[in-house]
């Protein structure tokens, strides 16, 4: 059968759909959309610039991801958090990380090695200062290096929107007292060693204890 040739010349440009999506979604992380705020079709076409149907379609991805909340003939709105759901929705994080750790650390060149070392070693420099908000400023961005990094793009793909979706959930259900520092203070360094070694299986399991997975759920 004849292979269809695909014109590479041009970089492919987003559907309506995906840009509606991003767009949406940017609004949510960066607190423009807040939790529980109505999304009305009308107001999102003249915001977006586009047709009801790929806007119906974006909000439908945007539900399966967990920023948005519809119910048929009643409402469409911002997803509100529910912070009893905090362990599950962290655990589901360091599984989709500890994934991309497992692949990403052996096949790490020098540079991009050192790079994430170094960053590593950030977050373990400010842990004694138990301070929340620069804990965070420091491991969300980490999360996003390890991530960008991994060279298998279809893992990258399917994992990355999620991804996002179930830091933004943590983010915003924030308490400072479920931070453990202890234990922050004991598997942040052995990460940074795992990685600066090359040994995947230390780095993943370091992740996985960073996320509490063999924690009991309640």
């Amino acid at each position: 059968m004849p292979v269809p040739t695909v014109d590479t010349s041009a970089t492919a440009r987003p559907s309506p759909r995906q840009r509606a999506m991003d767009r949406i979604r940017s609004a949510i992380y960066d607190g423009t959309l807040q939790p529980g705020e109505p999304l009305l079709d009308h107001e999102l076409q003249a915001w977006l610039g586009c047709s009801r149907k790929p806007i119906r379609e974006a909000l439908n991805d945007l539900e399966r991801l967990g920023l948005v909340e519809m119910e048929p003939q009643r409402f469409t709105r911002v997803a509100t958090p529910d912070g009893d759901d905090r362990t599950f929705v962290f655990q589901t994080l360091g599984a989709l990380v500890g994934g991309i750790t497992r692949v990403l650390v052996p096949s790490l060149g020098d540079a991009d090695r050192a790079t994430l070392v170094s960053e590593v070693d950030r977050v373990v420099r400010v842990l004694p200062s138990r301070d929340p908000e620069r804990y965070n400023a420091l491991v969300w961005p980490l999360v996003d290096l390890f991530v960008a990094l991994c060279p298998n793009r279809i893992l990258v793909d399917t994992t990355r929107d999620m991804i996002g979706s179930l830091s933004h959930q943590l983010r915003m259900t924030a308490a400072t007292d479920w931070l453990r520092w202890e234990e922050l203070d004991a598997d942040f360094p052995v990460l940074r060693d795992a990685v600066a070694e090359g040994d995947s299986i230390a780095a993943e399991l370091a992740v996985e204890r960073l996320f509490r997975l063999a924690e009991p759920l309640r």
